[in-house]
């Protein structure tokens, strides 16, 4: 039998998609410096900098010329039963600057264009926009820890669908959809009396979990046939998973 435990995204890729979505983090500024809550937090392509979005009374605390500092992203799931629950953290360590407020609102616009956050119209008011220059990037989560190396995430992106994992989970983890316990066929010859859950969905497969009889949990990768890069694609590669045709069966008809 072949085996289902198939490929996943690059860590740099997973960590990109952590971030990206950015459901929770801190910033810890030097010794001193209180723990500040990280409203936004983004990648600028193809370099080592991160752009954050932090309270300006945190954001006062950083002195001229910047100060080590420390991000921590918990990568939660978003949508369905198990929502909020943490399935990877990424700790970015590096040096954090305070930019003047002219280059935060020039920055903030090209921010907005690639991830529009309401975050982004308090900058110069309540809310500024630092740098952090990433030395070192760990991420932690089901398959271990790995160190990134900061020029890997500056040639890596995001999941194509890290956006939208949200809305997928909730609708397939919904008791009302058939989709997630046909999947978990493949990997349990009897579904078990509390309901698989998706816990991960990317271009590459999906993430299952399920309990066992005696009250153990389990996580199962399954791969797709084919990865995919845009959303009819994985419409498509879950739904061969759940044993479905390829095509909606209203299109049926019109295949050649």
């Amino acid at each position: 039998m072949r085996s289902l435990v198939g490929p996943v995204p690059e860590p740099a890729e997973r960590a990109g998609s952590a971030l990206r979505r950015c459901a929770r983090a801190m910033l810890s500024a030097g010794t001193a410096a209180p723990i500040a809550t990280v409203h936004l937090a983004h990648h600028a392509p193809g370099t080592n900098d991160f752009w954050l979005a932090i309270g300006m009374a945190d954001a006062a605390t950083i002195t001229a010329g910047g100060v080590r500092a420390r991000l921590e992203v918990l990568d939660v799931i978003l949508g369905g039963v198990a929502d909020g629950r943490c399935r990877r953290v990424v700790v970015v360590e590096g040096r954090v600057e305070l930019p003047g407020t002219h280059a935060q609102r020039h920055v903030a616009t090209h921010i907005a264009v690639d991830l529009p956050d309401h975050s982004l119209l308090g900058i110069g008011d309540d809310i500024a926009l630092v740098r952090l220059r990433a030395e070192q990037i760990v991420l932690t989560d089901h398959d271990g820890v790995t160190t990134i190396e900061p020029d890997d995430m500056a040639t890596s992106g995001p999941d194509p669908f890290a956006d939208l994992e949200g809305h997928w989970l909730d609708h397939l983890n919904d008791p009302r959809c058939r989709i997630v316990p046909r999947i978990a066929m493949r990997v349990c010859r009897c579904l078990p009396a509390q309901r698989p859950l998706l816990v991960g969905i990317d271009r590459a497969g999906v993430d299952l979990e399920f309990t066992d009889r005696d009250d153990n949990i389990h996580r199962q990768r399954i791969p797709f046939a084919e990865a995919c890069s845009e959303v009819g694609e994985l419409g498509t590669q879950i739904r061969l998973l759940a044993g479905g045709p390829r095509y909606p069966m209203d299109r049926a008809a019109l295949r050649p």
